[in-house]
């Protein structure tokens, strides 16, 4: 059986259900079902993807270009600032060391994602000397016309 997967609202006056879910709980046969309730969290956007992979990655690398490092690809610069600003500490149970490997993008809300994106921003301001605009932010673009065209 494919588990149902249902977002319900409660606010002061009580539960409001996603349409379908009362149908579908009550469509099902009689038996022991696991009843798993979480808090729901708004996972990251595909804009904020799209900003993250069109703008701050090419304009990170352009500015860490221009101060030396040498980053070969998009990829390397992304595990580079994962490594910086997103990652976690694994623990070994037996022994108590401690490591740190970079988060993964894919858990990230939306929230969590942007204070990333922002970091990086002003992690690049600080120590490139480069700006990367905020999303939605208006850039100018300036085309040479010539005459001969």
């Amino acid at each position: 059986m494919k588990p149902l997967r249902y977002i319900a609202t409660k606010d002061a006056k009580g539960w409001h259900w996603q349409k379908g879910m009362q149908e579908a709980i009550s469509a099902l046969p009689p038996g022991r079902y696991d009843w798993q309730i979480e808090r729901h969290k708004k996972k990251k956007s595909l804009s904020q993807l799209g900003y993250y992979f069109a703008c701050v990655l090419p304009m990170f690398r352009d500015y860490a270009l221009d101060q030396g490092w040498e980053f070969e690809s998009i990829e390397e610069v992304d595990i580079y600032l994962k490594s910086l600003f997103a990652d976690r500490e694994i623990a070994n149970k037996h022994t108590g060391e401690m490591i740190k490997i970079p988060a993964l993008k894919r858990n990230m809300t939306t929230t969590e994602f942007m204070v990333f994106i922002n970091q990086v921003r002003d992690w690049c301001s600080e120590f490139l000397g480069g700006y990367i605009p905020e999303p939605g932010e208006q850039s100018q673009i300036n085309f040479e016309f010539s005459p001969e065209n």
